[in-house]
């Protein structure tokens, strides 16, 4: 995926390059996208769980940037096939997941209804702003597109508990 956009690629391609059986392939994965899935699971999920508490979020968000920007060609790639979709799935659940975390940290009896609400939206506006850099194929430097996503969420959720204290 570094040349290829996923649509692109048959299972053909990957089990001739990877000299690997069809069945192997079809073993570990119904398609392509859950290949793909997996991988992202695997390379950026996984790390992200250490980062769901108050304090810590922005390095999560970090990490997340750091990622895109250093497997450029491969999100790029995902982005610009038809299963962009599978791309903007994947950055939604790695940002509700987040800023759930960031809201269980920062108050624990939150009620489930405001905790969803909160990571729905802020999961969206994680989303919508890093799909943006993509669409621009990432030209804002990864330190301002941080930077401008911190200013806009710090304390913001903070605020937003507050306001609704049960």
């Amino acid at each position: 995926m570094d040349t290829t956009p996923v649509d692109q690629i048959t299972v053909n391609q990957l089990t001739t390059q990877a000299n690997v059986a069809r069945n192997t392939f079809y073993y570990h994965f119904a398609d392509i996208n859950e290949l793909v899935a997996w991988i992202y699971n695997r390379e950026i999920v996984t790390q992200l769980d250490a980062y769901r508490q108050g304090q810590d979020w922005l390095d999560g968000l970090d990490l997340l940037v750091t990622y895109i920007e250093t497997n450029r060609h491969f999100c790029l790639n995902t982005f610009h096939s038809i299963n962009r979709d599978l791309l903007s799935r994947f950055l939604y659940r790695v940002a509700f997941n987040m800023v759930a975390g960031v809201v269980t940290d920062l108050k624990a009896d939150c009620s489930p209804t405001l905790k969803d609400e909160i990571a729905n939206f802020y999961g969206w506006s994680l989303t919508t702003q890093m799909t943006q850099w993509l669409v621009t194929n990432l030209e804002e430097p990864k330190q301002e597109f941080y930077q401008r996503m911190q200013r806009m969420l710090n304390g913001t959720i903070l605020q937003v508990l507050h306001q609704n204290a049960e």
